[in-house]
């Protein structure tokens, strides 16, 4: 196993980008490089005179001293993971030159639950950063381990399993954004039927049913340990629709979403 004080480079910051179809990416200089995983959407950006479209499945890894930002504003389905390297060695510093610019991820989502642990890791890390810095920096192995893998396989086809293990894969990470069978088939490029078929085949159920079994397990665990309002934690779930969010929580737990919180915390909470 990797130490700490092995790696020869350093995670400084990382996050998750999800776009309301406003905006566009500043212009400016940084003294990092940036790794960007783009998960949906495209992204359009340029650095110096270069002009980079990245799309879902893609990575973009940007110099640090250079100056970069966006072309155009966001698209209302752009959803990408970033983060921030500082090298700490001169082999840190070629590791990461050699990975500036744009390329395919063999393997989006295995990519995209690295990124997701890292996330997780650094919400942990904030009242106890020297306890998980081990992990973050390993992660970040991780992220730049997968960015130097070749892209042997076709869209959406990479070594993380079959095509309805992979679709799990990307409602896990995803349910709370725009996807249904269609986007999910086109990530993993098939067909809607196809990609139907096979995952009800694989696991008992439809692609839909997942993707709201998802947002509904979410919706639940905010219910008892948030202060957000019903329509809140319907929109943070995924639920577009605050109606169509009751109708389906009450399918699955014979409850309304007030009912189900007021029976978790034992008392009476207005949300609705």
């Amino acid at each position: 196993m990797v130490a700490v004080d092995e790696t020869i480079c350093r995670l400084a910051s990382a996050g998750r980008f999800i776009s309301r179809g406003k905006g566009r990416h500043i212009t400016r200089v940084i003294d990092s490089y940036e790794l960007i995983l783009v998960v949906s959407g495209v992204l359009e950006m340029f650095e110096e005179t270069q002009r980079f479209r990245v799309e879902a499945g893609e990575y973009l890894v940007l110099s640090p001293g250079r100056r970069h930002g966006g072309i155009g504003a966001y698209g209302a389905d752009l959803s990408f993971f970033w983060c921030h390297f500082l090298p700490r060695s001169e082999a840190g510093e070629a590791r990461l030159a050699a990975l500036a610019g744009t390329a395919p991820a063999a393997r989006p989502g295995r990519f995209a639950e690295y990124f997701s642990l890292l996330l997780t890791e650094e919400k942990a890390a904030r009242n106890r950063l020297a306890e998980h810095q081990r992990c973050i920096d390993l992660l970040g192995e991780l992220l730049l381990a997968e960015a130097a893998l070749p892209p042997e396989h076709g869209p959406g086809r990479g070594a993380g399993g079959t095509i309805p293990e992979q679709a799990e894969t990307l409602i896990r990470l995803h349910f709370e954004e725009d996807i249904s069978t269609a986007t999910l088939a086109r990530e993993l490029g098939c067909h809607p039927d196809y990609l139907g078929r096979l995952y009800r085949e694989r696991f008992g159920c439809t692609v839909i049913d997942a993707i709201n079994d998802a947002r509904i397990n979410c919706a639940r665990r905010l219910l008892v340990n948030s202060h957000l309002s019903v329509k809140e934690i319907a929109f943070e779930s995924g639920f577009n629709d605050p109606v169509y969010f009751r109708r389906q929580f009450f399918r699955r737990t014979g409850m309304t979403p007030g009912e189900y919180r007021r029976s978790r915390l034992g008392g009476h909470i207005n949300t609705e």
